[in-house]
C-alpha cells in the first residue's frame, strides 16, 4: 500500500526578494522638490513644492540648525494640494537654520507610483553662523 498524501500541499519556496534586499537601488521612482522660507506675521514659514502629484498625508520635516545640529520642528504643518504643503514655524527661526531634512522613504509623501521623496538635506539658504 502507498502511504504518499499526493493532495499535501507542495514545499512553498522562498519568496522573491525585493529589489533593496538584492543589494540592487529602489526602482519606485524619487520626487524631487525645492523649498522656499518666507515670514508671516512674524512667524517663519517653509513652503514644499513638490515636482510631481504625490499622496501628502502629514510630513513634518525638521530643519537643521547648522551652529549645533538641532532639529527645528514646525508648530503646523497645511497640506495645499498634491504638489504643495507648508510648514509655519512659531516665531522667527535662528539664521543658522538652513537645511530641511527629509526622512528615508518618508510615508507622509508618496507619489502614485509608490515611491518617495528624494530622502536627506536640502538647502533653503546661506546659514548665518554666531560669532565665536
Amino acid at each position: 500500500m502507498n502511504n504518499l498524501n499526493t493532495n499535501a500541499p507542495r514545499p512553498r519556496s522562498t519568496r522573491p526578494r525585493t529589489a533593496v534586499e538584492a543589494g540592487l537601488p529602489d526602482p519606485r521612482p524619487v520626487t524631487d522638490y525645492t523649498v522656499a522660507m518666507t515670514t508671516v506675521g512674524g512667524n517663519s514659514r517653509l513652503t514644499v513644492t513638490l515636482a510631481q502629484p504625490c499622496v501628502v498625508r502629514q510630513p513634518a520635516w525638521p530643519l537643521v540648525d547648522c551652529a549645533d545640529g538641532s532639529l527645528v520642528h514646525p508648530s503646523s504643518v497645511t497640506v495645499l494640494s498634491n504638489t504643495s504643503f507648508r510648514q509655519d514655524y512659531a516665531g522667527l527661526v535662528s539664521p543658522s537654520v538652513a537645511l530641511v531634512a527629509v526622512p528615508y522613504q518618508d510615508t507622509n509623501v508618496q507619489n502614485f507610483s509608490g515611491g518617495f521623496v528624494a530622502p536627506g538635506g536640502r538647502w533653503f539658504r546661506q546659514p548665518v553662523m554666531p560669532p565665536g
